[in-house]
């Protein structure tokens, strides 16, 4: 018995270490931390800050959210900042992922007004990242549009790509020297969610849905694309950063082994993820999103698809 049990013993420690040598992350590895502009903050109308689509729908319309509480405040994050850099330290962090409020930079939406407050707030926030070993990745659009911009039309108007590369190459070369990840948009398609029927909390709460959507991401993706070939051509060479986007997806598995529900999933998968990362990859959107959105179209009695064409 004891012979038996020290085997097993030695079988579970074997395993154990074995697992852990799997499971082990690389050297190169970096641990972080993450936040967006609205939801830390605050200061919402402080130092030449403009307008964003969220603080537009929760005062005009705060019983959408609970207690009819906003981000006027959120954790102060504007005047708090080093108390945050402190508890990064603490975490150990490798990086610290933050979104720039475009409002912050141009209270406008356009460069009519460069706000410099807002300037120097995210140089100091860099700055103090970098002194404390810290990384600062930096996400240019988080779901923050600013007011002005939609009272244009928002994102189903393909302007939007005009503005955000100018908002972008007023970022690269106001910080681009020390931050060396970008991120141009994180999750756009909760952006798209503000624009379709599935609105109702999400900003700016206009339910366009199946068309306002679709115009949504569409012009996000040539944004994202503007705003690499800028950095790419522009900035690349001198400050030697790195540039993508941040896409979410639930993973889907169909509930059993037939046919409709392994489609289902699919679909599911599709019209989520791949509606954004198959024209990035591939150049277009997927095959079964353009042929069911077509066919959609055609029956209800339109003479072009709600999909937009590259």
């Amino acid at each position: 018995m004891a012979a038996t049990f020290l085997v097993f013993l030695v079988a579970v420690f074997l395993g154990c270490a074995a697992q852990d040598e799997v499971l082990s992350f690389p050297d190169d590895f970096l641990f972080g931390a993450a936040s967006a502009a609205y939801q830390v903050e605050g200061a919402w109308d402080q130092d030449g800050k403009g307008e964003n689509i969220w603080d537009r729908l929760v005062h005009t319309h705060p019983e959408m959210i609970a207690d009819g509480q906003n981000g006027d405040v959120a954790t102060d994050a504007y005047h708090k900042y080093t108390e945050d850099i402190k508890a990064l330290l603490e975490l150990g962090v490798d990086f610290y992922r933050f979104s720039i409020s475009w409002s912050r930079i141009l209270p406008n939406g356009n460069i009519s007004v460069i706000n410099q407050p807002g300037i120097d707030y995210y140089n100091n926030i860099i700055n103090a990242l970098l002194a404390n070993n810290i990384q600062p990745v930096v996400t240019m659009y988080h779901w923050d549009l600013p007011q002005p911009l939609q009272d244009l039309g928002g994102w189903p108007n393909s302007v939007m790509v005009d503005f955000f590369e100018d908002y972008a190459r007023i970022l690269f070369k106001n910080f681009g020297d020390r931050v060396k990840w970008w991120i141009t948009f994180n999750e756009p398609y909760e952006t798209t969610t503000g624009y379709s029927a599935s609105t109702g909390v999400d900003a700016p709460a206009i339910d366009l849905s199946g068309i306002g959507d679709y115009l949504t991401a569409h012009t996000i993706l040539k944004a994202h694309a503007t705003a690499y070939h800028v950095y790419d051509t522009e900035f690349r060479a001198e400050q030697n950063g790195k540039i993508g986007i941040t896409l979410n997806n639930d993973w889907q598995e169909p509930k059993t082994d037939s046919n409709d529900d392994k489609l289902a999933a699919e679909l599911a998968m599709q019209f989520h993820l791949g509606w954004f990362a198959h024209p990035i990859y591939i150049g277009d959107y997927p095959e079964i999103m353009k042929e069911r959105i077509a066919n959609n179209s055609r029956a209800e009695g339109r003479n072009s698809s709600r999909l937009p064409v590259f």
